[in-house]
């Protein structure tokens, strides 16, 4: 458990491990709140987790809204996901990645019912943040059962014709979502797989399509590149979209 002094309060963040049965492995996942709990919970379910705390400065954000808007702030509930290594994170993350379709099942069936029930509080938002292919992997979840979430948080989704095609197949969706792309991401080569992903095109594609099925979007694009300094910098923008947009 980590705690961080605040003006109004601090930071619990507790490393928990779960194990799936349908992946039969092992994945570390953090909760991290304010300690003065409320009744309601505004739920955000983080993929690249650990990246988020380490590399986006995650906690910093989290105090810089308690200390801004203490009152709605204390609801925000982050549950931080690792995937493993980069070539777990593909597997997982890629449509074309061997556990791709049992990830999905994993946190749809298995990892959301088990961690709500622990959380043990009335949760009145619940919402999806990701960069890049954890940015695919939250719109394919959001997929899955979009009745289910509130609030899609996407930054430089690399996403594929496939992933908006998925999207396309969908009825109607009621979410509301930020997202953000570079300008300079079309030039992006993936390190594992050498191909190029066209991030700033798809991304385009992928708005067109969600207006398309009806949600609401703010959407921006940045004179940025696919980098963690990018989203680390957008991450306060992500997040009060998250806690004010309804």
């Amino acid at each position: 458990m980590l705690k961080k002094k605040g003006y109004y309060t601090l930071l619990n963040r507790t490393k928990k491990t779960f194990h799936s049965n349908i992946l039969k492995q092992d994945y570390e996942y953090c909760v991290l709140t304010s300690d003065e709990e409320t009744e309601e919970a505004y739920l955000l379910y983080v993929q690249d987790g650990k990246d988020y705390l380490e590399l986006g400065k995650l906690e910093n954000a989290f105090q810089n809204l308690l200390e801004k808007q203490p009152e709605i702030a204390r609801k925000l509930v982050f549950i931080l996901v690792h995937p493993g290594n980069s070539m777990d994170r593909w597997n997982a993350y890629h449509h074309k990645g061997k556990k791709f379709k049992q990830y999905l099942t994993f946190m749809t069936e298995e990892f959301l019912p088990e961690v709500e029930v622990e959380i043990g509080r009335k949760i009145v938002r619940r919402g999806l943040l990701g960069d890049s292919l954890a940015a695919n992997i939250s719109l394919n979840i959001a997929g899955m059962c979009p009745e289910t979430w509130t609030h899609l948080l996407l930054q430089s989704a690399a996403v594929s014709e496939k992933d908006i095609e998925m999207v396309e197949q969908l009825k109607y969706v009621q979410w509301l979502v930020y997202q953000t792309v570079g300008k300079y991401e079309d030039e992006y080569v993936s390190l594992l797989t050498n191909e190029n992903l066209y991030i700033l095109t798809r991304n385009r594609e992928l708005h067109e399509m969600l207006v398309k099925k009806g949600a609401r979007i703010v959407y921006s694009e940045q004179e940025e590149k696919h980098e963690w300094r990018f989203w680390k910098s957008d991450l306060m923008n992500a997040l009060e979209f998250f806690l004010f947009t309804s």
